[in-house]
């Protein structure tokens, strides 16, 4: 999730999620995204509202506020994940994603990082 926020590259003109093409490597490389998987435009554009929408939070926390506009952006964001949670036969409770699609996926792995930050 730290590196998602902080995903802006090494330079102010860099950015890292800058387009389809480079998000998928970055999401490659945290993998987060499978090799041969790649990002449609719409959700190319998801990611990055999912990035700032998490940056405004966690700033909001950091300054000790609230921010109920910030964090309905968030929630609508993190809803691409479609997360179900799951229970073992020893009856540990984990989230799980139930999408098959591949941006789906990742959100829901950013969202279960984002619950366990939380706790």
């Amino acid at each position: 999730m730290r590196s998602l926020v902080e995903s802006p590259g090494h330079g102010p003109d860099t950015d890292l999620l800058a387009t389809r093409d480079s998000s998928a490597d970055w999401l490659r490389a945290a993998g987060l995204l499978a090799d041969d998987a790649s990002l449609s435009n719409s959700e190319h554009g998801a990611l990055l509202r999912l990035r700032d929408s998490l940056r405004e939070v966690l700033a909001a926390r950091a300054a000790g506020r609230e921010d109920p506009a910030a964090a309905a952006r968030l929630t609508r964001a993190l809803a691409d994940g479609r997360l179900v949670v799951s229970v073992s036969p020893a009856g540990a409770v984990t989230l799980a994603s139930s999408a098959r699609a591949p941006y789906s996926s990742v959100v829901a792995a950013i969202a279960i990082a984002v619950a366990g930050a939380g706790s």
